[in-house]
């Protein structure tokens, strides 16, 4: 009721849940049953005060006949505005919206019937010392205390937070009692003094231990709750043959390692020693802290323990696709060789001069085959020591033998690092193993190895040491074959005059042609690597300078090649008729073929590089213009409350969306540029130029090709 609006008269008083019932109405996005049930009970004992209040204002209208009864309503309305008080401090804590409304609205209540009480006073001739203590404040405060002294401490956090909120109201309540107790009389008052301070002061230490031990558990359990995500994390991780993502994990892993392992130890180290000193204060809730340092540490030591199984599993998927592509190189190696013995080497339509060439490139063909002998060795150890990662995806055909990468308990279990176990199911986190006692264990799957070897590699080493011999064997043969061959020719050609020019004539060419091999290697490493994304503007840059190299090489080489060419044009215009002319012939035009390949694919990847070089300036450039325009947003995130510093800064934004619209246009164009020079680099090097030209010659295959192209 709004009792500013109203007058103390007979005829205009209004009972309190006519004038202003819907002030005290519950709000359903905030209250709670008990909350719509307390906003009742406060309407109703509202409503009785203001009925007595107009009853006894109307009976003392005839002094000596109620007496009596106006007096037991002032008594009765002195109580009920006792319950009045407690209800609408418990309000206000409930947070209602309207608590201190009715906090007013009480005042007004009590004013009135302190109002009418002096009225009643000077009717009936009362003194303050004929009015007897309303209420039993003693026997409150008894009551509160027995209560107060029957409550404990929770053992979870959901039970403590409900007994936080419940003592929060129970503690608004004894202090409202205080300024009651200062109204009674002097001797009353001191006896009541000594019990309520006493019910107040164990009040707050009970409000003060709840708080300290609501804040340790909240921290325990955020705690506890990352370390169960992270536990979870490393559960569901595919440790197989499968996943492909293992270089990120590592560098995850590392960086977690080096930068936050400490804090996480420190944070850990923490919540031990505020929980160990709440234990050395005589914490009444010893039981609650002692189970969450316990939880923690037992969380946090099987955090650790899968730390330690995911560097190893970690490493297991390393060494496991390192020897897997190290094989496949070693098969595909094998392969050319074996291809090129069978096609380049073959001693058919070959000249004397060309078998000679051809020894010479098998005899360092033939030594780098016995130093790849000690290649093949060692993928043969490895292949030892490989883990057979495909069977932890696999349902085992038969039980197989597994290792613990680390120590693991539970209520029912343990496992050892180190032991051996018997795996029968391996299709969920947890797998079903058995240890040495046949006892049955549910352990998870990232806590087990499954120890070497590995069927499959074993197999693929055995095959490339067997294709390893059979090249050796046919390195040797081809040898015998070229040098037969040769001797042959030779025998034919012995007096021949011209014949030891042609040999010098040829073995000037090929000098030439092995230097613009080199060449053509030099350009072809420099595209082949992507760019370091840490360093790209640099690293393009240092490309570009190492093109430019050997842009200064070829050009060296251009004079030689071109006076070595003009005397092989001049031995074949002297000697129109000899059989080695057509060999020349063949030769020079193979050099020019040779030179003017190696110089379009330098130009091209010249271009590529500068035009990756010019992005990737472009790309920073972005980045640097984004994050100033991004820092200057965060900044300034606070609307202007004129209207024309409002308009001032809706034209700054879009002059600002205006200008990196037109930058991301250019962003675009560049980008364009950069796939076009892509694509010219591929077909410069895929032309039918090069395939009409370089029949019989060895020649860059198309996914070679490709994977040059790409940066």
């Amino acid at each position: 009721m709004d009792f500013a609006c109203q007058k103390v008269t007979k005829r205009d008083h209004m009972t309190f849940g006519h004038c202003n019932s819907h002030k005290y109405e519950s709000v359903a996005n905030i209250s709670s049953k008990e909350l719509s049930e307390l906003i009742e009970k406060l309407q109703k004992n509202a409503d009785q005060v203001e009925k007595n209040i107009v009853e006894t204002d109307s009976k003392m209208q005839s002094p000596t006949q109620y007496q009596e009864l106006t007096a037991d309503k002032l008594i009765e309305s002195d109580k009920l505005l006792y319950v009045l008080d407690g209800d609408a401090a418990i309000a206000r804590h409930m947070k209602h919206p309207q608590g201190d409304m009715i906090t007013e609205d009480i005042q007004q209540l009590k004013e009135r019937v302190n109002n009418l009480r002096g009225k009643h006073d000077q009717i009936y001739n009362f003194t303050p010392h004929e009015v007897e203590p309303k209420v039993n404040w003693s026997s409150t405060i008894e009551e509160k205390q027995e209560i107060l002294n029957s409550r404990g401490f929770g053992t979870d956090l959901p039970s403590v937070n409900c007994q936080v909120e419940e003592h929060n109201i129970f503690h608004n309540e004894v202090m409202a009692i205080g300024p009651h107790i200062n109204k009674e009389g002097e001797k009353y008052t001191s006896e009541l003094q000594m019990k309520y301070q006493k019910l107040l002061s164990e009040s707050q230490r009970r409000q003060e231990n709840l708080n300290l031990l609501q804040d340790f558990m909240q921290r325990c359990t955020n705690k506890l709750y990352w370390l169960d995500q992270q536990a979870k994390d490393r559960l569901q991780f595919d440790w197989s043959d499968q996943n492909l993502d293992y270089p990120s994990r590592r560098r995850q892993y590392e960086n977690f390692i080096n930068r936050k392992l400490e804090d996480k130890e420190a944070a850990i180290n923490k919540l031990h020693e505020d929980g160990n000193k709440l234990l050395s204060e005589n914490h009444p809730g010893k039981i609650a802290i002692e189970a969450h340092i316990e939880a923690v540490h037992a969380d946090w030591k099987e955090y650790l323990n899968l730390l330690i199984c995911e560097e190893s599993h970690l490493k297991f998927m390393e060494d496991y696709h390192q020897f897997q592509k190290d094989a496949k190189d070693a098969q595909e190696l094998l392969r050319k060789v074996d291809t090129d013995l069978d096609q380049k080497y073959s001693p058919d339509f070959k000249d004397r001069y060309q078998i000679e060439s051809l020894l010479h490139d098998l005899e360092d063909q033939e030594k780098a085959l016995d130093k790849y002998e000690d290649v093949v060795s060692s993928l043969q150890k490895r292949s030892q020591q490989v883990l057979p990662l495909k069977y932890r995806r696999e349902p085992p055909v038969k039980p197989i033998p597994v290792e613990a990468l680390c120590d693991y308990e539970n209520e029912q279990y343990q496992i050892s690092r180190g032991a051996q176990y018997t795996l029968h199911k391996n299709n969920e986190e947890y797998w079903e193993v058995s240890d040495s006692g046949a006892n049955a264990i549910k352990a998870p799957g990232v806590c087990f190895m499954i120890p070497p070897t590995d069927p499959e590699s074993l197999v693929v080493v055995d095959n490339i040491a067997s294709h390893y011999q059979c090249v050796k064997q046919k390195t040797g043969c081809t040898k015998n074959r070229l040098e037969d061959r040769y001797n042959s020719l030779k025998a034919e050609s012995i007096g021949d005059a011209a014949s030891v020019q042609v040999q010098q004539l040829l073995a000037e060419l090929e000098k030439v042609n092995s230097e613009l091999d080199k060449q053509e290697k030099a350009i072809t490493a420099n595209l082949r690597p992507p760019l370091e994304q840490s360093r790209a503007v640099q690293d393009s840059a240092e490309r570009s300078n190492d093109l430019k190299n050997v842009t200064n090489q070829i050009r060296r080489i251009e004079p030689e090649k071109t006076s070595k060419i003009q005397e092989c044009e001049a031995f074949i215009e002297s000697m129109p008729e000899s059989s080695s002319t057509t060999l020349v012939k063949k030769k020079v035009e193979k050099t020019n073929n040779k030179y003017n390949w190696v110089t379009q694919l330098l130009d091209a990847a010249q271009e590529k590089v500068d035009v990756a070089n010019h992005l990737e300036k472009v790309l920073q450039q972005g980045r640097d213009l984004l994050s100033s325009y991004e820092n200057k947003l965060a900044i300034e995130d606070t609307i202007p409350e004129d209207v024309h510093a409002l308009e001032h800064k809706r034209e700054e934004l879009l002059v600002s969306g205006c200008y990196l619209r037109e930058r991301g246009i250019r962003f675009k164009y560049r980008k364009d540029k950069f796939d076009l020079s892509n694509k010219s680099l591929v077909l410069v090097i895929d032309s039918d130029w090069i395939l009409q030209h370089y029949t019989g010659t060895h020649l860059p295959s198309l996914n070679e090709t490709l994977a040059y192209s790409c940066l």
